[in-house]
Order: C-alpha cells, then structure tokens, then sequence
C-alpha cells in the first residue's frame, strides 16, 4: 500500500494557504488642503472690479463666494462690486482628499455710481432708475454666423416667436445701482447643453449647475471710450439671450460663465421706442441679439 499522508498534508496545507485573507493595496490619500490661499488684484482700467487668483498648491478644483451674493468658479476669476463696504470672499480649493477654505476681506473703498450723464450708456440702458428689456418681438430677433457677419447659419423665424415664447417673454432689467435683474417670468428656453430637449421648462426644472441659468440677479458694467461701446455681465450664469453663446466659446454642456462680454452693434430710439444689438464672439463664429426696452 502506498503511503498517500504526505500527499494528503500537502493539499491541506494548499487549501489553508488559498483560504488566507488577501491584502488589498491601501490607496494612500493626500490630506485635504490646510493653507488655502489667493492673490487679490484690483483692476487698473474698470472700477470695483478684482482679479482672484488661487495660490494653493496642488489643487484642482476652485468655487468662489465673493460675499455679495455672487459665487464663480476657475483658478482665476474677476468679481464686481458696485458698493464699497468689505466682502468676506471665500475660496473652497479641492483636491484628492476632500476641500479646504480660505477666507480674505476684500475692501471696496467707494460706490461705482456709474453716473447716468446725458446719452451715456448707463443712461440708454437704465433710463436713470430701471428700465427692462426684452428680445425683438419678430423674426432674426437672434441669429448666428460667421465672424465677419457676412451671413447667417441659422436665425429665428417669426413662429418662434410663439413657440418659443418662454425665450420672448424673458426680461432682464438695468439699474443705476449696478444690478441686473434677469426675469424669466417662471420658465425659459433650455436646450441639451442645459439637461432638456429644445423646449420651455420652468425654473425649477433646472439642475446642478444649470441652476445658475435662472432668475437672479447680477451686477454689470457699461464699457466706453474705446473703438466700440461694451456691455459687460457679471455673476455666475449671467447672460443675455442664450447662454451658450459666451466669450471665445460656444457651451456644448452646462458649464455656465462668471462674466460674458457683449459688443455693442446698434443703439438707438425711434417711434417703438429704444432698441439694442449685442454682439458675442464664440470663437467659430458669432451670435447676435437684438432687443427693445419695454
């Protein structure tokens, strides 16, 4: 008879060795940022407005709450103040582990009181108190194109005047003080970069960072002197007419911007009334808006 213990022992002995507890491999997380930290820099051309600047090394992710009510997001941002007073301006800097925050107080030493002189800018938006504005009630109320304007892409017609009335019934309302209120009346044209299909939704059917889209209100600065008149929106998701359409690029998802800057095409007033055409290059071409006060 052969003697099979040894054999027996030695696929006990497997067995054991294959029931052994496998050590996984500890994935060692950094710790969450202790020191955050960032440059503030007022402007030397445009008043109350600064220039923030994370300076908290190996991060890679920013949200900004400006104390003002305004919040952005990037490395770099610029924020408005229109009153003076001192904001507590917050950065939440990510990185693998979690989020630190670091607070500064940020001094604002006068009002931009953006006097409202006769003809100026502030004076056609704002009317020298509040004035609102809503989209050309008629076809190429918005088109887009290419750079030089020569044609269009594509352009409303005067249908979707009815069928997208949730866009024309809009209203975004300058003040003196600053502010710019955008109303939209309840809902809004939302789109697929925005979470919906092409169709009227109401405010509260925008989610996550789309939320930025809705109703609220902003601050903006009115730009003269230089070869054309500016408008600029400042706040998280300020725009006016799509909110795609933003400087340098044209959103393909719901990233929204924390300022967008508008050429001024066309300004006037005849017997409707006063009218507005903004002007945004989103890099491959460009989009046009045309508005008139009510």
């Amino acid at each position: 008879m052969k003697n099979i213990f040894p054999i027996i022992s030695f696929v006990i002995v497997l067995l054991f060795s294959a029931c052994e507890p496998q050590q996984d491999d500890a994935i060692d997380l950094p710790a969450v940022p202790t020191n955050v930290s960032f440059t503030v820099t007022p402007s030397t051309t445009e008043t109350n407005v600064f220039t923030f600047k994370n300076t908290t090394p190996e991060t890679f992710l920013y949200q900004w709450d400006f104390g003002n009510g305004e919040t952005a997001a990037g490395e770099e941002v610029q924020a408005y103040f229109p009153l003076m007073g001192d904001y507590p301006v917050t950065l939440r800097a990510f990185n693998d582990g979690g989020f630190g925050s670091g607070t500064q107080s940020v001094n604002v030493a006068e009002d931009d009181d953006q006097p409202c002189a006769p003809g100026s800018l502030v004076e056609f938006l704002t009317g020298c108190d509040e004035q609102g504005w809503v989209l050309l009630q008629d076809e190429g109320a918005y088109w887009v194109g290419p750079a030089d304007g020569s044609m269009t892409w594509w352009a409303n017609g005067s249908d979707d005047v009815a069928t997208r009335y949730c866009a024309f019934d809009d209203e975004w309302i300058f003040k003196t003080t600053g502010e710019m209120v955008y109303d939209t009346k309840g809902d809004l044209w939302a789109e697929d970069y925005m979470g919906h299909d092409f169709l009227c939704v109401t405010d509260d059917e925008l989610n996550g960072a789309a939320e930025a889209w809705k109703s609220a209100t902003h601050t903006f600065q009115a730009i003269e002197g230089g070869a054309v008149e500016q408008l600029k929106l400042v706040g998280l998701g300020a725009f006016m007419g799509l909110p795609k359409a933003t400087n340098g690029v044209e959103l393909t998802d719901a990233s929204p911007a924390s300022s967008i800057t508008y050429d001024i095409i066309d300004r006037g007033e005849n017997t409707d009334g006063k009218y507005l055409e903004l002007e945004v290059n989103m890099g491959a071409g460009i989009w046009r808006f045309k508005y008139i006060s009510n």
